[in-house]
């Protein structure tokens, strides 16, 4: 929020339309640079998520398993 605050802030003082370019990119450039690394962030938080729900299933499979075949075995 503080970002785009300080761009309207920053635009308000703009002089010449390369300066509003120039700006504007840098403005873009910071706001992609932050979604990637916030995109980033999510997708490991989900991923952590994923594998922390699955440790149950996976441990309640194994010992299915383990008991199936040691029934057969």
């Amino acid at each position: 929020m503080n970002a785009a605050f300080d761009f309207a802030r920053r635009l308000a003082r703009v002089s010449s339309a390369s300066e509003f370019f120039e700006l504007s990119a840098e403005h873009t450039r910071k706001q992609v640079d932050t979604f990637t690394e916030q995109t980033k962030q999510l997708t490991s938080l989900a991923q952590k998520a994923a594998t922390e729900a699955a440790q149950p299933l996976q441990a309640g499979a194994a010992k299915t398993f383990n008991q199936s075949f040691n029934k057969r075995g």
